[in-house]
């Protein structure tokens, strides 16, 4: 996946979130939203899924294919910029494009990225310059309070005047920071106090929102994201509140939610990568500290039946469509030696797994100029060690119904004839592992259907379908591969009537290449 479809499947997995949280908030467990923001965080981090068939993903898929079957020409309509003319074999080669070498939006990108990451880093380390000036406390009560909180790190105990409300930082040596104006005669308050603090430190809320900043650093483009980022961090502070709740017993509601009150006049701002004890929406906190009940073993499981469920249904890919796997690879006996259909219609966003030499054509799709005029856009992935410099391939042309389209595909030569085939050269660098996205296109021009069928009126929009099959791919060694199967598939295919189901399924198309090394 790359780092649009992840922030794209994040979004989703966001916005389902959100509305669990507030349908469920005061129902579960508040722990329960900090798994499935966690869940959340996996899914914006990691580059890659796994399939399941209860995915949503899963779920459209299966309710789209009828439709494409029956008119497949619409997942092909999007608009584009400019034609692309046509060269075939005879013609000169193309002069490949002049391509950036990092595009535009890369660079945008990158930008966001560092000035977001440089914001938090500055102000975290601006703090703990600050911190530094934090006095050690030595109280009997607090000593006690900690005896009843074993903690296997060290833990300090630290005061300072440039802090308004209490806050813990640090991982492997974490240290709770207390205002120099705390009533330290207040011994509940100070109870309280540490037990929050000292959850945030058991549970290692430092790395969890370490991991959250950098998930927002890199999705920064994404204001879901940044949503994902604030009700994490009010969510932390949920389930600590509610921890102290069950630790002190019913009867510390009322005294703990009179505590935030007054802590909530005194706050401070935005404390990156720092667990505070008061954060903003203290009304959220006061109203679920009041609702908190006994966790009962009918609530755990809820819980545990609405992460699993959020998990399998929203941060999942889809599965293979089984009924496209099982489609035959060809009409007839002849086509036995084609690949199997095995793509589904999210071919682009997941490319079949290749060998190490191989290259494929990862689609050839038809798309429309914004005048309606249609045009071929075709995706080639390069699965060798060398860099592919020119290739050759041949191009044939469907309807809807699978008939065969001969079309004048040369079409700003008047003299160039009607024909089912075509063959076309193009120079663009397709380095080693990489994929490649043509900007432009292949122009059509339909000049009639078959020999036996009559002339089109325009035939500008009967083309549903694109074969290709590489013919040779020169290297940048000025090795050429030839295709031993091109013959066999030029008589397999063209001119020849074929199903619509495995025109559909004909994608990814892959070669596997020999070097001859």
């Amino acid at each position: 996946m790359n780092l649009l479809e992840m922030s794209l499947a994040g979004a989703v997995l966001i916005i389902a979130v959100l509305i669990l949280r507030a349908i469920f908030i005061n129902r579960l467990p508040k722990k329960t939203f900090v798994v499935l923001w966690e869940l959340v965080l996996i899914r914006l981090l990691l580059p890659f899924t796994f399939p399941s068939i209860f995915s949503v993903y899963t779920l459209l898929n299966r309710s789209m294919s009828p439709s494409l079957l029956e008119n497949p020409q619409t997942v092909h309509t999007v608009p584009a910029i400019a034609p692309t003319g046509f060269a075939t074999l005879q013609a000169l080669a193309q002069p490949p494009a002049a391509r950036p070498s990092v595009s535009l939006w890369s660079v945008i990108w990158c930008v966001g990225m560092v000035l977001c990451a440089c914001f938090f880093v500055i102000t975290y380390l601006r703090c703990r310059v600050e911190f530094q000036t934090a006095l050690p406390v030595e109280n009997t009560d607090i000593t006690q309070c900690l005896q009843k909180q074993p903690l296997k790190r060290k833990l300090s105990i630290r005061q300072s005047d440039r802090i308004s409300t209490p806050l813990t930082y640090g991982i492997l040596r974490p240290v709770i920071l207390l205002p120099k104006n705390t009533d330290w005669e207040n011994v509940h308050e100070l109870h309280y106090i540490l037990s929050h603090e000292c959850v945030h430190i058991k549970r290692f809320d430092a790395i969890t929102k370490l991991i959250a900043t950098s998930a927002l650093c890199i999705h920064w483009f994404n204001p879901f994201v940044w949503a994902m980022y604030l009700f994490l961090n009010r969510d932390i502070e949920l389930s600590c509140d509610e921890r102290v709740i069950r630790l002190f017993g019913e009867k510390s509601k009322s005294t703990y939610s009179h505590m935030l009150i007054r802590m909530e006049a005194k706050k401070s701002g935005l404390l990156p990568l720092i667990s505070t004890f008061c954060k903003n929406a203290s009304e959220e906190r006061i109203t679920a500290i009041m609702t908190t009940r006994r966790t009962s073993p009918v609530m755990v499981a809820a819980s545990c039946l609405i992460v699993f469920a959020t998990a399998s249904l929203f941060a999942t890919s889809a599965a293979a469509d089984d009924s496209r796997q099982d489609m035959p690879a060809a009409a007839d006996d002849n086509h036995q030696d084609m690949p199997a259909a095995a793509a589904d219609d999210s071919r682009q966003d997941m490319p079949a797994a290749s060998s190490p030499m191989s290259i494929t054509h990862e689609s050839a799709d038809i798309l429309y100029y914004d005048d309606g005029s249609p045009y071929i856009h075709d995706i080639l992935t390069n699965n060798t060690d060398q860099t592919i410099t020119e290739t050759q391939y041949c191009m044939l042309a469907y309807d809807q119904n699978g008939a065969p389209l001969k079309l004048r595909w040369n079409f700003l030569d008047s003299s160039a004839q009607s024909s089912f085939e075509n063959i076309v050269q193009s120079s663009e660098n397709i380095l080693p592992g990489e994929t490649e996205q043509y900007r432009g296109g292949w122009s059509l021009y339909n000049g009639g259907k078959t020999e036996d069928s009559p002339k089109a009126d325009d035939g500008a929009n009967q083309a549903a379908y694109i074969l290709v099959c590489l013919k040779q791919v020169t290297f940048e060694d000025h090795t050429v591969w030839k295709n031993p199967d091109y013959e066999n598939w030029l008589d397999t295919y063209a001119g020849k009537e074929t199903r619509a189901s495995e025109l559909l399924g004909y994608y990814p198309h892959e070669y596997q290449i020999s070097l001859g090394k």
